[in-house]
Order: structure tokens, then sequence, then C-alpha cells
């Protein structure tokens, strides 16, 4: 998975520390604003007047519930019956298909490509398919915990769709999500708190020092 984002913010290096990482992802709500195609940075889409790019990622898994197969419960053979005065003629009584049983909705990969997130929204853009998640009218961002997926919910889509990426790249990809919501509903300031509290739970301050009584 590839990714584009403004300089001085790629993405932590291979075998980076969960402190070193959450170092960089407060140093990015703090700093960073986003990035222009004017700023020299490669942006994938066409960016409205006051948007800005924060990040893009090639190799992104589109999310889309679909229905998988039926299946036909209570059906019954019935009872086969031999007809008077024949030798082999039969019939059956009382066989029943039963009721059709729809499948469950499953969320299923349904294309791969890049996705972009900026300050405005998030854009998947496909082999196949393209979809738009406007923050302006999000209803919900959830980070899924048994599969590194997110599903985004938004009021001008029936069906709550989402972006699958690889387990290792998962907790940068919830940051960039993270960030770009938090901005567009003005609650920064709780992500760079919950941040610093995630950093001073995994570096502790030295315990004070005591001197001896004199």
């Amino acid at each position: 998975m590839g990714f584009f984002s403004g300089k001085h913010h790629a993405p932590p290096p291979p075998g980076a520390s969960k402190l070193d990482e959450l170092r960089l992802f407060l140093d990015t709500a703090l700093t960073f604003q986003g990035v222009r195609p004017e700023d020299g940075a490669p942006v994938p889409i066409a960016l409205k007047k006051v948007e800005r790019m924060l990040v893009s990622m090639t190799g992104a898994l589109l999310i889309e519930p679909r229905r998988q197969a039926g299946h036909w419960q209570g059906a019954s053979q019935g009872v086969s019956v031999h007809i008077p005065g024949t030798k082999s003629m039969r019939y059956r009584v009382a066989a029943s298909r039963g009721t059709f049983v729809q499948g469950a909705e499953v969320p299923s990969p349904i294309d791969e490509g890049e996705f972009t997130v900026t300050n405005l929204r998030a854009v998947f853009v496909g082999a196949k398919q393209t979809r738009e998640w406007s923050w302006a009218k999000l209803i919900s961002v959830q980070h899924q915990a048994d599969a590194p997926w997110t599903a985004i919910a938004v009021s001008n889509r029936q069906k709550t769709s989402g972006i699958a990426y690889d387990a290792g790249h998962a907790d940068l990809i919830r940051f960039w999500l993270d960030l770009a919501v938090a901005r567009a509903t003005d609650t920064a300031d709780e992500l760079i708190a919950t941040i610093r509290a995630e950093i001073a739970a995994l570096n502790p301050p030295p315990p004070a020092v005591v001197s001896p009584p004199t």
C-alpha cells in the first residue's frame, strides 16, 4: 500500500515503536493542515477551492454490503402414493418447497483503487467504482475491531460502505480518518488530548527523587 501526503508527514518507518508512531501523529495533528497541487504534492483528485488533501493511499479496497445466496427453509418431500390399477405410477402428496429465506448482507470487497482523505471528504477511485463520503453529511465512522476496515455512514447514501486496508497500516489510516473528521467537526482538541494521553501512558514521567532526611 503506497502513501502520498505533505512533506515531512510520511508514514512511520518500518519497525517504529508505538510511542514513536503516536509522537508522529501528535506532531501531524498539531501542525499539518494538508496540501494542494501548487505545493508540489501529487494530488490524485480535483480539489475544491478551499479543499486540502491530508493523505492519499493506493491499494485500498472498497467495501459494500452484498447479499449472500438464499435457501429454502421448511421444505417437505411429502408422501409418495401408488395409483391403484397401475404397475408403477405414483403421485406425491403434500410436497412443499417451504419458504425462501434471503441470504444475509455481508460487507464485501468490490473494487480496488486509490483512497484520498481531505478536510472536506473522503474519495475512492477504483477501476470499476467511484465513491465519495462528504464530512458535511457524516453520520459515523466506525473502525472495525475484528478486521482492518472502516465503515463510513453518510446521510446521502442508504447503505453503509467503507474502506479496507492491510493490517500493518491500520493505525495510520485510522489516524488520518480520525484527524479529517475531527477537523471537520471541530473536535481536533479532543483528538489531540487523546493522543497525548496515550503517549503519557506509554512514557510515564520518572519517579520523583526523594531526598533522605537530614
